[in-house]
Formats: structure tokens, sequence, C-alpha cells
């Protein structure tokens, strides 16, 4: 995992050796104190030359400069690389993400995911900015050290070896228990996260049904299982600062005895006793960082564990190898035998043969679960069919790339999305270099502008997250008006109406009527009267298409269509100025 989580942050090469070479020389320039201490205690005090001591004391003040200089450069560097890492690792992460097919998202915990992107990449700036450098320079500072006791006296070097097993067996057995906890942590987060995200866009349902009780309830429980966990890490890691102090203690304890007596003995002498009790002293810090950064390291591999998941998460629809940009459209539709299953069991479309000419209006009703909605989900490529095709102006929709395919779609859904920005911005969204102009004569389409600019910002106005100022109507209107603006020639509405009154329903479908001649038009809705004008009716039912024909012709037919139109007659007041096109408002 540290091997992928390095290739994951592609550090430049020239920064890096920079780095390198810094790290190095504060790492030096930190030993050489201890070192200019013993030559001064042997050479100078002891010899009765005190008035060269203030040589002595600038030499340690330049070194200790030139360390603490390196050490600024090299953690700024460090810092550099490691956030143009997570830079590329963020951008890496949301690119990925939009191209995870909706398969993925149908499972996703949107907390969860938000967690991932977010969180996670921030902890790994720990390993790639602080965790990384301390790491080497806590390293080098204690090979140079024992580099130059075992220099000075090889049973002095001995000395402090001693307690070496020590401290990797306390590093072996901190590691293998923080890790599974951070992972735990981690998991818990994103839980917490989740759980909040839902709560939040949920906000008005919570209200609604009183259930602020239950959505608290649910938080604090999490939020308490996240606390004993965080809890757990922190009595391991609470440890092993004393451990080490024990330790480093009982090295300075073994190093007064047997560096004492070499002394008596006339083995060393008394300037290399200090410069090793000194040496020994500097080996608090780099020692007691170690379980700091074990835990660093642990959480940052429980991080990157989470993001090479969703990393490794492949897209079920993707460009084929030799896709190819999709022609203009003409707007011929074919559905060939088309089945699908969202689990691989329950069927919900099965042998669909269905053909739509350029410049037709074809619309699918029947009741909720028939497989409309998926129906022409197939055709976006939301989703592929288990069997059959499905084929534009002939061309086989897993053959052309789906960008080219996507930008020639005019969707719009009963559930309209709408960005917390403003509404120019929200009719643009599709084609963003569109004029002022042309954004108003989309929203006039769209039986929005007057509405628009009845408010103080008009076009400007912001309108919330996902446009909670708005009506569920003007919501659609202005999703309305966003697919218009690009100009689709296929154009797909799946009770995109649904949340107008009849009155501004009639005269949106008035108002583009013009609009949507010589395009292909493919039209979901319960409103039967919007419609009746259809080319073609398709009638499903489990699945299939169980009648198909005109208005006319479906009434006449005495099927599960006239039993529809009935209800609807019954139960929806159709606007008295509507031309049925045939006369009655009976069938």
């Amino acid at each position: 995992m540290l091997y992928k989580l390095w290739k994951l942050a592609r550090p430049s090469p020239v920064l890096l050796l920079l780095t390198g070479f810094l790290i190095i020389l504060s790492a030096v320039s930190g030993l050489a104190s201890p070192w200019i201490i013993r030559y001064a205690v042997d050479n100078l005090i002891l010899t009765g030359r005190v008035h060269l001591l203030w040589m002595a004391a600038m030499a340690i003040i330049v070194f200790s400069l030139l360390q603490t200089g390196c050490t600024f450069a090299a953690r700024y560097l460090a810092e550099y690389m490691g956030q143009s890492s997570l830079l590329d690792l963020r951008n890496k992460l949301y690119r990925h993400l939009n191209q995870l097919s909706f398969s993925f998202y149908d499972s996703a915990r949107t907390g969860d995911i938000m967690s991932r992107l977010t969180v996670d990449t921030n902890i790994l700036n720990n390993f790639f900015g602080f965790a990384a450098i301390n790491i080497v320079t806590n390293s080098l500072t204690i090979l140079g050290i024992i580099i130059v006791l075992f220099y000075w006296n090889w049973q002095l070097g001995l000395a402090f070896l001693l307690i070496t097993p020590a401290v990797v067996h306390g590093i072996n057995t901190h590691a293998g228990k923080v890790q599974p906890a951070f992972s735990r942590l981690h998991r818990q987060l994103g839980k917490m996260t989740n759980i909040l995200e839902e709560s939040l866009t949920g906000i008005g349902l919570v209200k609604l049904t009183g259930s602020e009780a239950y959505e608290l309830e649910k938080f604090e429980q999490q939020n308490r299982e996240y606390l004993l966990t965080t809890m757990s890490v922190l009595k391991i890691s609470s440890l092993w600062q004393p451990y080490v102090q024990f330790l480093t203690t009982l090295g300075i304890a073994v190093a007064m005895w047997s560096g004492g007596r070499a002394v008596i003995e006339g083995s060393i002498t008394t300037g290399v006793l200090i410069g090793f009790i000194t040496y020994m002293g500097m080996l608090v810090r780099p020692i007691r960082q170690t379980g700091r950064m074990v835990n660093v390291v642990a959480r940052s591999l429980a991080a990157g564990q989470r993001i090479f998941e969703v990393l490794n998460w492949e897209p079920d629809i993707k460009d084929a190898p030799d896709a190819y940009p999709l022609p203009p459209v003409k707007g011929h539709v074919c559905y060939e035998n088309v089945s699908f299953s969202y689990d691989g069991k329950n069927q919900i479309l099965e042998e669909i043969n269905l053909t739509v000419e350029p410049g037709q209006m074809v619309a699918l009703v029947g009741p909720t679960g028939a497989g409309k909605t998926t129906l022409i989900h197939l055709i976006d490529r939301f989703y592929d069919p288990v069997g059959g095709s499905i084929k534009i102006d002939g061309h086989d929709l897993k053959r052309v790339t789906l960008e080219s395919l996507r930008r020639q779609l005019g969707i719009v859904l009963q559930d309209t999305f709408i960005f917390n920005t403003t509404i120019r911005e929200n009719i643009a969204y599709g084609k963003p270099s569109a004029t002022n102009d042309e954004v108003e004569r989309a929203a006039r389409l769209a039986q929005i502008h007057d509405f628009i600019i009845s408010l103080p910002m008009g076009y400007d106005t912001a309108v919330g997250t996902r446009g909670m100022t708005l009506s569920g109507g003007e919501r659609q209107r202005i999703a309305f008006a966003r697919v218009l603006l690009t100009n689709p020639r296929l154009l797909i509405l799946d009770e995109a109406t649904s949340e107008l009154d009849a009155q501004t329903e009639a005269a949106l479908h008035k108002a583009i009527h013009e609009v949507i001649k010589n395009r292909t038009v493919i039209i979901i809705a319960h409103r039967l009267w919007t419609i009746q004008n259809a080319d073609k009716i398709l009638v499903l039912s489990g699945g299939r298409i169980v009648e198909s024909g005109s208005h006319q012709e479906l009434l006449r037919l005495d099927g599960n269509y006239s039993r529809f139109y009935d209800l609807f007659l019954q139960n929806k007041k159709l606007p008295d100025n509507f031309d049925f096109g045939g006369g009655s408002q009976a069938k």
C-alpha cells in the first residue's frame, strides 16, 4: 500500500532530490553539536584554553542555523509536493467518480463518497508532507548517532543497541494494533457523514414527519461509536510516549554507568562521555516521534485503502476501444429484442421491439413499475440492456462514444436537479457559451421568463441548494429551458411537467409545439391529454409492450389504454379550451 501511495503521489524527481539533499544536510548539521561539545571539553575546557570557547560556541550556532534553514526548506518542499499530489489525487478521484456508471451510485452512500474525497485525501497530506520527511530525517539522525557512537567507542555503541530490540518490538506492536483501529475509525466517519448528508438533504421530510428525535438518535449512536473507536486509538497511542521515555532513560543510565567506568579507567575521555549522553538525549525526540509516525502511516494506509477502493471500481458503462463519435442525429431510434434487469434476476424489460421514425412523437404509458423510465434510460446509456441492442440512425449505442451520444440528447426528468447558483447559469448549464438572448428565448419557451423577471435579481437570482427557493413547477420549467437551449434532435421527457398545474402545462405544450416539430420526441406522461396528439402511444405492462397505436386507435381497441383514459377522465379536470383532436372528451 505504501508503494501504491508513493506511486500515486508521483513527486517531481528534481524536487525530490533537492528535498533529500536538504534532509541529509539538516541531519548532519544536527549531529555536529555533540561532536563540538566533545572537542570543547577535551581540548579547550580541560586544557585551560577557555579563551577559544567562543569559537566552539559560534560553530554550534552556525550548525544550528544551517540545520534550521535546511529543515525549513525541506519541510516547505515536502508540503508543496504533498499538496500538489493531493491536488492531482482529488482531480483524479473526482474525474473517476464522474466516469462511474449509475449502478455504482445505486448502491453507494453519498456521504461516504464525500468523506473519501475530502477527509481521506486530507489525511494523506500528513503522509506525503509530514510523515515522509520526518521518517527520513529521524532515520538518518538515529543512523548517524549509531555510526558516531561506534566510531568513538564500540562498547558505548553496543550499550545503545541494547534498547534497540525493545524499540523495534514496541513499533511492531503499536502498528499492529493501531492500523485496524484507524480502518474502523474511517469507516465509522464515512457512515456518520452519510447520516448527516441524508438528514440535511431531507430536512423537509424530517420536519414534516416529526422525525428530528429519530435522526438525532441515529447520529448520536454513530457519534458514540466513533468516540469509542477514537478512544481505543488514543489508548494505544498514549502508551507509546511513556514507553519511549523509559527506554531512553534506561539508555542514558546504562551510558552513565558504563561510560563513567570507562572514563575512570581511562579508555574514553570525559568529552566522549558528555557527547555520548548528549546524543542519547537527542534520540528521545526521533524515537518518540516514531510512535506518531506509526499513527500517521497507519491512518494514511486506512485512508489510502478507501481511496483505492473507489479508484479500483470499474464503470459498467464505458466507451468501447473502437468507439467513434456519433454523427449528427436525425432521430431514428430502434430497439431490437431489448431485455433488461437491474440485479440479473428480475426482468424489468423483456423482448422490447420498437421503432421511432425521425420527427415522430412517441408516448409511453403504463402503471408504475412497468419499465417506462428504464426504457428511456437505455437510450442515454445510464444502463445497458442485458439482451438485444438499441440503435440511433443505425448506429449501435455501444459502438459510439458516450459524450457524443449524450451531447445530442435532450432529457428532462421528473426529479429535476437545480444547482446552487443563478437561474441564468442553471439554464445555460448544458451550453455555457449561450448568449443572454439565447437563455431568455429558452426561458420564454419554457414559460418561466415572466416569473424570472419578476424576481429582484432576475436571471441573476441565486436559487439555493438544489433550487430549494423554487417551487417544483419552477424547477421543472428551468430544467425544460436548459434542455431547449441545447436544441437537441432527440428529446426525451420523463414526467417533465408533472409538477405544473394543468393551465401552465397546457401553455407550455402549446409554446413548444413549434420547437418539437421535426424532432424525435419520446415522452412519458400520466396526464393523458398531454400525449393524445402523439404519433404513437405504447402501453407497457410487466416489462412488455402490450398495446401500440394512436390515441384514437387505442381507444377503439378498448384495452388497457382505454381503461387508463376512463380513470383519467374520472379523476382529472381537463382545461376547457384544450383541443382533443377528436372533438369529444369522451373516448
